[in-house]
């Protein structure tokens, strides 16, 4: 891999990783003060056993969502002989698959808010582990598209 590419792959996986630990903390730290503010099963709300439904499901179609979105993108972007495009590709997929993830996440804590209710509590850490397993690595990456020659870093 030249100079160039190995710079441009760099820059992207920063730039990738500076973001997954924006929203990770974000998420993090919002689970975590609302488990310190919000008492757990403290009232009784109708709405409990429509949240216990739809949260766990917005969870599985964001989840199913990202990683359709994701291999089409790389399935496209195979038969591409440009490492620059291939990069911004990956990039721009791996950034909307965060998202979804970190807004379903986000959706549950809501819930938590809401409800009260120690199940969606559960629900987030579950989100927050699966997107964990979401961080970029580097052998990952070149694997994924099909790039020749490690970098260092």
């Amino acid at each position: 891999m030249n100079t160039e590419i190995s710079r441009k792959l760099t820059n992207s996986l920063t730039l990738i990783r500076i973001i997954f630990g924006g929203l990770l903390f974000g998420i993090v730290s919002f689970l975590t003060a609302m488990i310190i503010i919000v008492p757990f099963n403290s009232q009784t709300n109708p709405s409990n056993e429509l949240f216990q439904l739809i949260a766990p499901i917005f969870m599985v179609i964001a989840v199913s969502t990202s990683i359709f979105l994701r291999k089409s993108t790389l399935a496209k972007i195979h038969n591409e002989t440009n490492p620059a495009k291939l990069i911004k590709a990956y990039t721009s997929s791996k950034i909307i698959q965060m998202a979804m993830m970190d807004a379903s996440i986000l959706f549950a804590i809501v819930c938590f808010v809401l409800t009260t209710n120690s199940y969606f509590v559960i629900l987030s850490g579950l989100g927050i582990l699966y997107f964990i397993s979401l961080f970029p690595l580097q052998k990952k990456v070149i694997h994924q598209l099909n790039l020749n020659n490690p970098i260092e870093y």
